[in-house]
């Protein structure tokens, strides 16, 4: 109760002190407040800094004498990291900031602390060392990687460095690793991401030259891409990226369902144009096994799911159960591996990186089914629901299927021990899916869409659809397709 006190009377305090900045700043006319300059030949020196104690983002007054009054002449440093500045009183007692992230290059853990220090510089001039350090809780955060909108919410597709480009539609994220390409400062093989902007095309994300460019616009038989994946290199399971394999989501079996794009050998990029290698009815998503190799997919139509078991000609062949249950291009394909439930099922099939089972996704009808992986046959098992509630849409917590509920789950990563974070839309959140089958929200405010980047249950999303996972540096990105923007979720 203590604690919670003086939390309370911490946030009401600073409430107070950001209102009179701001009231003193803006009426500084009508009121003639004066504004005391910094005197350079007298020292800076800092008082008290509250709290004593917090996180990245966290809020800070520092208390002292000789700032001035003029903010844009104030910096202040902790752990010789650079704070945001949001005010200081016209007398030049107080500065208001942000606390910044403190993480270097090594690794860090939810609820590391290190001791900090706090500094302020005015024109060359640096202050005292407050004798009792901050310290620094480290914790998973949100916060906002790429993308923004003008003051009215609008934005577009726009190439162009980091602080330059713009997002339609983010729905689908995938990570290219090209062991064939250069490698990154560290001699790993660089990892980039693409990007499937809802009905409006592919995106590459270089995360090294920082830059965002176009690689197709929907049209000509493409008109909404749904899912990536990439072949396996046989000299190299592991890893193996060489083929870009995308899924679309045509109107009727003539239609384009699967297009390839193959990797440029001077960029190491996937170019155009597309190829088209498939044609099918209404594929919400296809996958590649991390083991065998092999391309599963499915259709809306009837809920079916789809094996390729030839990749060797120019159209290639899938059907099910068996290598000779193959069907035609272009027509109905009535020899499947198995139906998922009834027709009109939307669903997206993810393979846990083990390949040992891999979950069916299904957004339309708010569950997750889990379906074993047999490895003698090189098949999937007929998927069981495993979490969510069947045709029901609504938001809770729990274990199994039927004690919880989900609205519109897209795409989830897996983390090392098989947990899956999925990305529940319509709940503007990302749950976490544990192997046992307990539910629980990992960030974001269910039910409460908006955009804000904080702590992971401060943070909110707007329609998040997308998301991956970069276990090396322990960071999440996440589509947020309504807001337009890409997110990260990392320990800072």
């Amino acid at each position: 109760m203590k604690n919670m006190f003086k939390t309370l009377v911490w946030y009401i305090s600073t409430f107070v002190f950001f209102f009179v900045l701001v009231f003193t700043t803006s009426c500084v006319d009508f009121l003639e407040v004066k504004i005391v300059d910094h005197i350079p030949t007298n020292p800076i020196v800092i008082g008290t800094v509250t709290p004593d104690s917090g996180r990245v983002a966290s809020q800070m007054i520092i208390r002292g004498e000789n700032f001035g009054g003029h903010k844009d002449s104030i910096e202040v440093f902790i752990n010789q990291q650079k704070a945001a500045v949001i005010g200081v009183n016209p007398e030049g007692t107080m500065i208001y900031c942000i606390v910044p992230t403190l993480r270097g290059v090594e690794d860090r853990q939810e609820g590391d602390e290190i001791t900090a220090k706090v500094k302020v510089v005015i024109g060359g001039n640096t202050s005292n060392i407050i004798n009792k350090d901050f310290i620094y809780t480290f914790s998973q955060n949100v916060s906002t990687f790429l993308g923004f909108t003008d003051q009215d919410g609008n934005t577009a597709i726009v190439d162009g460095s980091f602080d330059k480009a713009q997002f339609q539609s983010p729905f689908w994220l995938a990570f290219d690793t090209d062991v064939d390409g250069p490698k990154d400062s560290n001699g790993k093989p660089k990892k980039n991401i693409y990007l499937i902007e809802e009905n409006n095309g592919l995106r590459f994300i270089d995360m090294y030259e920082k830059t965002v460019s176009t690689v197709f616009r929907t049209g000509n038989g493409v008109g909404r891409p749904r899912t990536i994946a990439f072949t396996l290199n046989p000299n190299d399971l592991e890893y193996n990226r060489d083929t870009m394999i995308i899924a679309n989501d045509g109107g009727d079996w003539g239609s384009i369902g699967t297009i390839i794009l193959a990797r440029d050998s001077a960029s190491r990029q996937f170019v155009g144009p597309w190829k088209a290698v498939m044609h099918h009815k209404q594929c919400n998503g296809g996958a590649i096994h991390p083991v065998s190799g092999d391309y599963w997919f499915n259709s809306y139509s009837k809920s079916q799911v789809y094996k390729v078991f030839n990749r060797s000609s120019q159209i290639w062949r899938y059907g099910g159960p068996t290598s000779d249950k193959l069907n035609e291009n272009g027509k109905e394909g009535t020899n499947y591996f198995f139906l998922v439930q009834d027709d009109s099922w939307e669903f997206n099939i993810q393979i846990a990186p083990s390949g040992s089972f891999a979950y069916i996704v299904s957004k339309n009808q708010h569950y997750i089914a889990r379906m074993e992986y047999n490895f003698d046959k090189k098949a999937f098992e007929k998927p069981q629901p495993f979490v969510g509630s069947q045709k029901r849409r609504g938001f809770k917590d729990g274990v199994g299927v039927g004690n919880t509920l989900f609205n519109e789950p897209q795409q989830g990563a897996f983390d090392k021990f098989d947990n899956f974070y999925v990305c529940d839309g319509e709940n503007n959140c990302i749950r976490k899916v544990t192997p046992q089958g307990q539910v629980s929200t990992f960030a974001g405010r269910p039910g409460n869409p908006g955009y804000s980047d904080g702590a992971l249950r401060d943070a909110q999303f707007d329609g998040p659809f997308g998301i991956i996972y970069d276990d090396e540096i322990q960071t999440f990105y996440v589509a947020d397709r309504d807001n337009r923007r890409i997110r990260v979720i990392k320990v800072e």
